[in-house]
């Protein structure tokens, strides 16, 4: 179903999927492509919030304290809203994806509710 999404429902959606994925049935298949194309069509909205993150994050410790060469960002960081403010017009730029679907007859008796919940832009009649 070739639709528009913003960035940030794809990321929604991208995390909706991991809990299917070692599935071993159409189900499975078909949230193993969908993630495929999500996380392709999400590659420079990732560099640019992980590059805000390294502008306004601290870098991450191991247990012993020393420096990794990883940064992360606090929600209680200061700069925790210059980042959020920074990054809210890249989360609503739009792009259009062809993503596959499932009916819900398939996934009927074979999904709890909350699993078709989960992934009901994935699903229709």
């Amino acid at each position: 179903m070739k639709k528009i999404y913003t960035n940030a429902a794809l990321g929604d959606m991208l995390r909706t999927l991991r809990p299917f994925m070692s599935r071993k049935d159409k189900i499975g298949y078909i949230s193993a492509r969908n993630c495929r194309t999500i996380t392709n069509a999400l590659i420079d909205y990732n560099k640019f919030r992980d590059d805000l993150i390294k502008k306004y994050g601290e870098p991450d410790h191991d247990e012993e304290g020393n420096e990794l060469p990883t940064s992360s960002i606090k929600l209680n960081s200061p700069n925790f809203k210059l980042f959020c403010d920074e990054l809210a017009p890249i989360n609503m730029v739009e792009q259009e994806l062809d993503l596959m679907t499932l009916n819900y007859s398939e996934v009927f008796e074979v999904l709890s509710g909350d699993e078709i919940f989960s992934i009901d832009w994935m699903l229709e009649d």
